[in-house]
């Protein structure tokens, strides 16, 4: 069943990636209170007391101690789950992750009447190989190499503050058996399929250290500079801290004291008139 659903979908195997040219991409990048009187009755208004840019805009903010700083992460969604991508992108989305780059051949996809577009990557036999060399000589190294060059998976540059350790937080242990029994609503032991100890059919893959993050977004995406994405990442925070978040509130600041009708058409109009 799970076979015949991907057989459908028109990816496409990559071509073999040359070892004597690093440079050969397997991916291209796509890269306000209320005041109340004694019968209930609104009698003013009062500004807010705090405005949004004085709040933190992602955990750590305030930090001075450099311990948890942005970094990015290699993520990939295993054959077993790759269906479920979008369910999983809003999961990722949820716990403040941003997608940096996504690795795939777009393909068309009906479901529930409706057609969508999706991003898989066909992974060849050697390049499977060639990702999971560390794992050569584990029993289970044919098994996993099958597994990941037999279907199409999603994989996804991933950046959040100290992305590597959250993503490993969210997915959950190696071991499906035990995710399912210590973390049960990690992300592995929701979807794994693995009923072994082995970490082949466990859902989803995450780099385990900076410096392997670094070597694997470099596998799947040779011609990226790291510290281009770093940059990119502080240019992209410090516009929504100092650019967007005041201006929002004052926006709502504004909304409370009119108190509009339909608060959210209003304060997307008003949005609309500032230069953002």
């Amino acid at each position: 069943m799970f076979r015949d659903s991907y057989d459908s979908l028109g990816t496409r195997s990559l071509p073999g990636r040359d070892r004597s040219s690093p440079s050969s991409p397997i991916c291209s990048m796509s890269h306000a209170g209320r005041r109340e009187n004694a019968s209930g009755q609104i009698s003013g208004h009062e500004t807010l007391p705090v405005s949004f840019s004085d709040v933190p805009l992602f955990d750590g903010d305030d930090d001075d101690d450099g311990e948890r700083t942005f970094q990015y992460t290699l993520a990939i969604i295993k054959p077993e789950v790759a269906r479920l991508m979008y369910k999983v992108e809003c999961v990722m989305a949820q716990n403040g992750f941003i997608v940096i780059m996504v690795c795939g051949q777009t393909y068309a996809f009906l479901s529930y009447r409706h057609l969508t577009v999706k991003e898989v990557l066909r992974l060849s036999r050697d390049q499977a190989t060639e990702f999971y060399a560390e794992h050569a000589l584990a029993p289970y190294f044919t098994r996993l190499v099958d597994h990941m060059s037999g279907y199409p998976v999603v994989v996804y540059v991933l950046s959040k503050r100290n992305c590597v350790e959250e993503w490993q937080r969210l997915i959950g242990p190696e071991n499906v058996p035990r995710a399912k029994r210590l973390f049960p609503v990690s992300l592995r032991a929701i979807y794994g399929s693995e009923p072994g100890p082995d970490p082949v059919a466990n859902a989803f893959h995450g780099s385990d250290s900076p410096a392997a993050a670094e070597r694997e977004i470099k596998f799947f995406f040779p011609s990226i500079k790291m510290d281009a994405i770093a940059n990119g990442e502080d240019d992209l925070v410090e516009y929504i801290k100092d650019t967007m978040m005041p201006t929002i509130s004052k926006g709502l600041s504004e909304m409370f004291n009119i108190q509009p009708n339909d608060p959210l058409r209003w304060l997307g109009n008003w949005l609309l008139t500032r230069d953002l």
